[in-house]
């Protein structure tokens, strides 16, 4: 393990040993767990489940610290129910304590009062906050404080406050959101040192108290920011209170920078390292400090604790896709770690309101028990008829439960339609495929390609279960009877081949995938008009992705038309309409791209049916969707068997 010297390494935080410099950062995983009358064993398990397999630091999703609202003897308990399974496996685990004051609103919830704010600012999702009183800015310190004394009750070995994403003690520091002319405006450091000397008198020495910042705002002062300058001097005054045990960093104020923070598949590894390193060198000698953002590989984790950069390293997308990410670092196989492939499903589930976070191909997310492969006692020949996602995730899982699998493609890769995305800024999502390739080498999986399965090929194979992934067809060109011949393109045909200058792109599913191939023609020099069904560009593409897509389609096509219906092409023109029939564009185009559902092929189900061969419909052969459902109706086939 000296590969990993510096990684596996303990760290003392305050007066708690780390076993190692890994760590699990806060993230809102699931809203069940915060409802005392739901069962709150899924993110136990969870959590466990990653401290069991070695990460040494787990900051837990925060407990909101309302002064207006108590803590329930239900979320006390099932908080110490979290502590005993997590410190069982040998982590250290804080709580985080936040208070979202502007960033939200209140429609939800029509017995809370207005939303807190240190002024009458309005919130990123255009609601005007209450600007609080003397008393009420105390009574807010005295939430946190009685949070963090909910933190000890329970057994945790500390607290983290956050001061960053844009959340009150951000808001509280950041001039636009706090321009009183009383002490707490006076001093804006005031409240949150008040916020982290309370906590340090309830949690006492002997626990660690962090706490989250960021290395930049990305707001100028002219923007009523503070720069990265102006948070080297927050953290500098904070310091000082010597309350603080360790850092952990992000970047920006919430808002349109969350995209930046949670980096996705656009960017390299680790982006966010570099204004780390300024924010250290310009304070000093610093506590122990957390490097965050997109670190997803073991062997970059310890170059950038070899070097100094950073002291311990937050893995926790890599460890949301991978629970073992490091047992198999451990054992020398780093080769078969599942990657984080920066879809973001989990985040953007979250900012979407949904209760759970999930992962883009990492079924087992929060149902870690229910999904897990157990081994078979009765060993089958199984068949199964398509590599995208749903197939390959299917022969995966039998394979690890110990059945005798055969997977069949008729393409000459396996990756399905997920292969083409190769061609696009989201070239990262084909690691999800690649991986479980490589799986079914290490698994000794036959996997044939380029070759179709017919009546023939059943029985002589004789299966005793099928796992049919067939896939589904391109109708889009069916679509427009009058429109030119090969004029017409699925997003995989236009990607792969030649397109003409003059491209509108026509999208009726809102997902990611029209925006992308309309970024990467846009990219080749083609003139693109984009027109969708949606109210809006991808509104199924996910809050972060859309934050950064959104002005590069601005930028870089011709034209955005939303809320629209390809109605007519009449040869190479085409009439964009209103649902109402009024014209709203008329085009002359060299190919259209048509991202529509496809037609679902289930060619083979006569055929298991005439044999007698049991088998089940997965992926886009039972109804297309997205990748995320595929992988997760692949990996629930292979548990049925």
């Amino acid at each position: 393990m000296e590969h990993f010297s510096h990684l596996l390494s303990p760290i003392q935080l305050g007066r708690v040993e780390i076993r190692n410099r890994v760590v699990l950062t806060s993230h809102g995983a699931s809203e069940t767990f915060r409802n005392p009358l739901a069962s709150p064993d899924a993110y136990i398990e969870y959590l466990r489940r990653r401290a069991g397999a070695g990460v040494g630091l787990i900051i837990t999703q925060p407990v909101l610290s309302d002064p207006a609202v108590g803590i329930p003897e239900a979320t006390l308990q099932r908080h110490a129910a979290l502590a005993d399974a997590v410190r069982a496996e040998g982590a250290v685990l804080l709580l985080q304590v936040t208070h979202l004051g502007v960033y939200a609103r209140t429609d939800a919830d029509l017995r809370r009062g207005p939303l807190p704010g240190f002024q009458n600012s309005q919130s990123a999702m255009g609601e005007t906050a209450h600007a609080m009183t003397d008393d009420e800015i105390e009574a807010m310190i005295e939430g946190y404080r009685r949070t963090a004394e909910m933190a000890v009750a329970a057994g945790f070995d500390g607290v983290e406050v956050h001061g960053a994403h844009g959340y009150l003690v951000q808001q509280s520091l950041t001039p636009s959101f706090n321009s009183r002319e009383d002490r707490w405006g006076a001093d804006r450091t005031l409240f949150v040192r008040s916020v982290l000397e309370v906590v340090r008198e309830t949690i006492g020495p002997d626990r660690i108290l962090g706490y989250r910042t960021p290395t930049d705002d990305l707001r100028s002062a002219e923007d009523g920011g503070l720069g990265a300058a102006g948070i080297v001097e927050v953290v500098q005054a904070l310091l000082k209170t010597d309350q603080i045990d360790v850092l952990n960093t992000t970047i920006g104020d919430g808002g349109p920078s969350y995209a930046r923070a949670i980096p996705s598949y656009r960017y390299d590894e680790a982006p966010n390292i570099p204004p780390l390193v300024k924010m250290r060198e310009a304070l000093g000698v610093t506590p122990p400090v957390i490097g965050v953002g997109r670190i997803l590989s073991v062997g970059f984790a310890e170059s950038l604790l070899a070097a100094g950069r950073c002291d311990l390293v937050a893995m926790t997308r890599a460890h949301i896709a991978d629970p073992d990410l490091l047992v198999k670092a451990r054992a020398g196989q780093t080769h078969r770690i599942r990657p984080c492939v920066g879809a973001n499903v989990c985040v953007n589930r979250k900012l979407q309101g949904f209760s759970e976070i999930s992962c883009f191909h990492n079924p087992q997310v929060l149902r870690e028990r229910a999904l897990e492969p157990h081994r078979t006692d009765v060993p089958r020949r199984v068949l199964v008829v398509g590599a995208g996602p749903a197939g390959l995730k299917a022969a995966a899982t039998a394979a690890v439960r110990g059945h005798d699998v055969t997977i069949i493609e008729a393409a000459a890769r396996p990756g399905g339609l997920l292969r083409s995305a190769e061609r696009t800024e989201a070239r990262g999502l084909v690691g999800s495929v690649d991986h479980l390739v490589s799986e079914l080498g290490e698994l000794r999986v036959t996997v044939q390609v380029a070759t179709a399965v017919d009546a023939a090929l059943l029985r002589a194979a004789a299966p005793d279960h099928v796992v049919l992934a067939t896939g589904g067809r391109f109708v889009g060109a069916s679509l427009f009877p009058d429109a030119a011949p090969g004029l017409v393109l699925s997003s995989q045909q236009a990607l792969a081949g030649e397109v003409g200058t003059r491209v509108l792109i026509y999208d009726t599913v809102g997902a990611n995938e029209g925006a992308l191939v309309a970024e990467a023609l846009a990219k080749r020099g083609k003139r693109v008009t984009f027109v969708t069904s949606c109210e809006t560009v991808m509104p199924w593409g996910g809050a972060l992705h859309r934050a950064e897509v959104l002005p590069i389609l601005h930028k870089r096509t011709e034209q955005i038309v939303t809320s629209a219906t390809v109605g007519d092409i009449d040869g190479t023109h085409v009439i964009v309409v209103r649902s109402d029939g009024d014209t709203l564009a008329e085009v002359d185009v060299d190919t259209v791209v048509a991202v529509c559902p496809p037609s679902p092929v289930t060619d083979l189900a006569p055929a298991l049916e005439d044999l007698g061969i049991v088998y089940r419909v997965v992926g886009d052969a039972l109804a297309p969707r997205g990748a995320t459902h595929a992988f997760k109706e692949g990996h629930e086939a292979a548990l049925a068997i």
